[in-house]
């Protein structure tokens, strides 16, 4: 079933995303949830589901629902997967989790999803160095190798009990840097006690 929904070019949309669409769109998401199109992700925030998955209990990466859910509040320029979720989406943390770590442009407060949990990072993105990325919802920013490698040793309590895996996806992250991005980087940034901490790490490893 194609919906009109899907002209919106969204993979995270809110009701008043579509009110030039529907008089009430409020009720006809509810419809489009009760039919399968749409998944309801939190109050306010639906996922297009894919139309090859419907009917198939399909459930959204936490990654991918993060940028989607970030690009319909701030932009698809405003916001980037970073720190453990970039470390992931750059393979150096094989498994999946449920935990999400996006940038973006104001303050908020952590969000919890029945399909894992979203830390938001106050960010100037354009600062950022970043790369293009694709996943199942959305398409947009997601933070370079070496701003990776770098954001996890400056935070690497930000996600409460993940410190190991940050650890880890540092070091291979480290390994795969372009030495002279890292410097730059270290210098415009002044993350020099993070370069410190990650060459540590390193050396311990």
């Amino acid at each position: 079933m194609v919906s009109p929904l899907a002209s919106l070019r969204k993979g995270v949309l809110r009701p008043r995303d579509a009110a030039h669409l529907y008089t009430q769109p409020g009720h006809q998401f509810q419809y489009w949830e009760e039919q399968g199109v749409l998944l309801k992700i939190v109050h306010g925030y639906y996922a297009l589901v894919p139309e090859a998955r419907r009917g198939l209990g399909w459930r959204p990466e936490v990654e991918a629902l993060a940028l989607g859910l970030g690009q319909a509040d701030y932009g698809k320029n405003d916001v980037a997967l970073m720190h453990l979720s970039a470390a992931r989406i750059h393979g150096a943390i094989p498994r999946a989790m449920a935990i999400a770590v996006l940038a973006v442009p104001k303050q908020r407060p952590e969000l919890k999803t029945e399909f894992g949990r979203i830390t938001f990072v106050t960010r100037k993105v354009g600062d950022l160095k970043r790369v293009r990325t694709e996943t199942e919802l959305a398409s947009g920013w997601v933070t370079s190798i070496e701003q990776t490698a770098l954001d996890l040793a400056r935070r690497p309590n930000l996600v409460l009990g993940m410190s190991e895996a940050v650890r880890e996806a540092a070091c291979n992250l480290f390994s795969r840097s372009d030495v002279k991005k890292l410097q730059m980087l270290v210098k415009e940034q002044r993350m020099g006690a993070a370069l410190e901490r990650l060459q540590m790490w390193v050396k311990d490893a």
